[in-house]
């Protein structure tokens, strides 16, 4: 056998094996890759579920506490509209008792301004309007009664409708010259504010300035 003769070595069945044993290694890692993503996604799942389910829980509860608010947010309303009704029964009852009370009031207030020497004959109301006739001694009367009437709170727009002059003959045949007249004014209700008070019937405003007095004859 020569010396430069090398033996004959078959290479076929290691590089069989090692790619054998790669694509075992690839496959491995595939099915490990593949069972990990299954895994996520059912533990993603899971999550899911549980984050829908808790949604789901919120929401019912929600909706619970909605319909709650809802049915006491409709018993607020009922109680609003009974507060407005006893409020609207309310103001009724007052406004009769003042009405009932206005004529009272007018009459007593009239005897307080009435001036001596003026007597009142007639009093006329057309709604919130009166109407006032009666005699005077003089003129300076009638001006002091309107100044009087001007200074009541809860009397408004008051002024002389006509002033004149009559002869009268008393129980003992006298003729005395005496001044027919009239005056009408407005009846204000007594919470208006005067002054930044509110006013009460029967108290009187400070007295007005001075009122010239009605020549003699109509007005």
């Amino acid at each position: 056998m020569s010396m430069n003769t090398l033996p004959s070595v078959n290479l076929l069945p290691y590089h069989e094996a090692r790619k054998a044993a790669r694509r075992k290694k690839v496959y491995t890692m595939l099915a490990g890759a593949a069972v990990a993503g299954a895994a996520v996604v059912l533990l993603g799942g899971y999550y899911i579920d549980g984050r829908v389910a808790s949604v789901l829980a919120l929401n019912q509860v929600l909706s619970t506490e909605n319909a709650k608010l809802d049915g006491q947010i409709r018993e607020v309303n009922n109680l609003k509209k009974d507060i407005d009704a006893l409020l609207q029964r309310q103001k009724a009852v007052e406004s009769l008792q003042t009405e009932r009370n206005r004529p009272v009031q007018l009459l007593e207030e009239l005897v307080r301004q009435v001036p001596e020497g003026v007597y009142l004959t007639s009093l006329k109301q057309t709604g919130e309007a009166f109407t006032i006739a009666g005699v005077a001694q003089s003129n300076e009367r009638i001006s002091e009664l309107l100044r009087n009437l001007s200074g009541v709170a809860w009397l408004d727009k008051a002024e002389l409708v006509e002033s004149k002059a009559v002869t009268m003959t008393n129980n003992l045949r006298e003729q005395r010259r005496l001044f027919d007249f009239s005056m009408r004014f407005v009846y204000r209700a007594p919470a208006a504010a005067v002054d930044g008070k509110k006013a009460v019937p029967g108290a009187s405003a400070p007295a007005a300035a001075p009122v010239p007095a009605p020549a003699a004859g109509k007005a």
